[in-house]
């Protein structure tokens, strides 16, 4: 214990300085953490933007391509012949003479389907038959035809309702893709349905994938697909966003889907991206919701799904290792280069420390004595101030009130003082303020306190004084004023006059109260003329 004592501040110096390399560490490695969250979330903007680019290429694409087919005159022609044998010969979808003219339909678009499937990867060719949406022919599935999708298909539905070409990402019956739906009309120029041709992001997303430079996956929710489609894989992996992954370009994915991925509590459409660790390696994770066409049409707030890009990280995070260590071994090394710089110094201002201790002890003590004098005392007349006044006054009434003792206050106030400082100025002003402070000392007994109280005010202090007692002191000290405090002039000697007002305790319940009931009696001397005493009792005041 006694070596600890003598080396102390070595020792707290010490453990401060390690304190300042743990925090020196630990912001750096804040800040590197910070800036590559930062950077993570800069590629994630930079990604999402390029994956848009891309999606919206893969849409004008599927628009084209179903233009190019819509615009066949010959596919117009049939499709016209079968509509109007819907609608006006009130045939039924599945009549021997509608069925002809699909097949009809289908042999015209069978060549350029094979075609579009192989070098756009198209999936879906699918006709239908407004107002609404009604299938009338899906080329990639010819034997499902009839359904109506008006709760399900909107692209469709507004195509065939105003006959403006519309693109956009749609859940669907067989699959859930991206999709150019263009209106069909017959050689009238008047509409008969729409046209649409989309692809799936199975199809697209190895490519979007390569064109990225990055891992792509389509996430969709599973309640928002099981309303939509006939059936889906059973055995398709699940993520935690209560979604399932509809298309992904790596098998890593499910190495993923096995950790902690932060989706949000909303599942909302914010990009996110953060660091996973996975059996298979550290990745960077970025996630966004995606919307589909009613939710970009309608600004809905909730996806249906969500785009997943991950790539390997591992030489990010070794990257933040190492900055970390090195953070760590420069701090190791200042400390330890301070703490012998410390000890040295130490050791050699020892001596110096202990003889300079005497000496600052008794300065400091003499300063003390005399900023204890400086707030305690008032510089001009050298009484109390008004808060040693306050703070004494305070204990003297609960001895006084507890003892049952005697304690009288006095307050005096100089008479027509602004007219003294008006016609002699200041300077005589202050020369008065320091007499009335030596006559207050002179006449006043020990044990009585004597403070300015602000301004020309000045109060007194009697314990053990009554009334009687009190009103006599304060008579002397009226009469003996204008003798002892005067104003030297060319003119000769002016006497200075005081009102006085005075109470004893009996009369009030705390020290303020008794002070405000001694300026209520001073109150009085002012009104009466001023240069007397005024000595305040239960129902009047007394002029002495």
């Amino acid at each position: 214990m006694k070596y600890l004592g003598k080396h102390a501040i070595f020792l707290l110096v010490s453990i401060f300085i390690l304190m300042l390399d743990v925090i020196f560490v630990s912001v750096n490695y804040w800040q590197d953490r910070t800036n590559l969250q930062q950077a993570l979330q800069a590629e994630g903007e930079r990604l999402h933007s390029a994956f848009e680019i891309a999606e919206k290429m893969t849409l004008s694409n599927m628009s084209q391509l179903a233009t190019f087919v819509a615009n066949n005159s010959d596919v117009r022609d049939i499709f016209s012949k079968a509509v109007y044998a819907i609608k006006e010969e009130n045939k039924a979808y599945d009549s021997d003479h509608v069925n002809q003219l699909r097949q009809e339909l289908y042999g015209i678009v069978s060549p350029s389907w094979k075609k579009m499937t192989q070098e756009y990867y198209v999936r879906q060719l699918h006709f239908h038959i407004g107002p609404g949406s009604t299938s009338f022919l899906r080329v990639h599935k010819a034997g499902k035809f009839g359904d109506n999708m008006d709760d399900l298909r909107h692209i469709i539905v507004d195509v065939n309702e105003d006959g403006i070409p519309r693109t956009g990402f749609e859940l669907g019956r067989v699959y859930s893709g991206l999709r150019g739906v263009v209106p069909v009309f017959d050689t009238n120029m008047q509409q008969i349905g729409a046209l649409e041709a989309g692809t799936s992001y199975k199809a697209t997303i190895q490519l979007l994938s390569n064109l990225l430079g990055t891992n792509i996956a389509i996430l969709l929710k599973e309640n928002r697909v099981e309303q939509a489609t006939w059936s889906r894989p059973e055995e398709a992996l699940k993520a935690a966003c209560d979604c399932f992954v509809e298309a992904t370009s790596s098998d890593s994915l499910e190495y993923l889907l096995n950790t902690n991925i932060d989706f949000g509590a909303n599942n909302d459409l914010k990009l996110r991206s953060q660091l996973v660790k996975t059996e298979a390696g550290t990745f960077a994770v970025i996630h966004i919701g995606i919307r589909d066409y009613i939710g970009q049409r309608d600004d809905h707030s909730k996806p249906v799904g969500r785009l997943f890009l991950w790539y390997p990280a591992d030489e990010l995070l070794r990257n933040l290792e190492s900055n970390t260590w090195l953070n760590i071994k420069i701090a190791t090394f200042g400390f330890i280069l301070v703490e012998v710089l410390l000890f040295v110094a130490i050791r050699l201002s020892q001596n110096h420390l202990k003889r300079e201790v005497v000496l600052r002890t008794e300065e400091v003590e003499a300063l003390n004595k005399k900023l204890t004098l400086q707030a305690t005392t008032d510089p001009l007349t050298g009484l109390y101030n008004r808060r040693y006044f306050t703070e004494h006054f305070e204990r003297l009434f609960e001895q006084a009130a507890k003892n049952s003792a005697q304690l009288s206050a006095i307050i005096l106030d100089l008479d027509y003082f602004k007219k003294v400082n008006d016609t002699y100025g200041h300077t005589i002003g202050d020369e008065v303020l320091i007499k009335t402070g030596h006559y207050l000392k002179s006449i006043s007994e020990k044990g009585a306190i004597v403070a300015r109280y602000g301004g020309e005010e000045f109060c007194i202090l009697l314990p053990d004084y009554n009334e009687e007692s009190a009103k006599a002191f304060a008579e002397r000290l009226c009469v003996g004023f204008k003798q002892a405090v005067t104003i030297d002039s060319k003119n000769g000697s002016q006497p200075v006059t005081c009102s006085v007002g005075v109470c004893e305790r009996q009369y009030a319940d705390s020290a303020d109260q008794l002070l405000s009931l001694a300026d209520a009696a001073l109150y009085a001397a002012k009104q009466q003329g001023r240069n007397r005493v005024v000595l305040y009792t239960r129902n009047k005041t007394v002029i002495c």
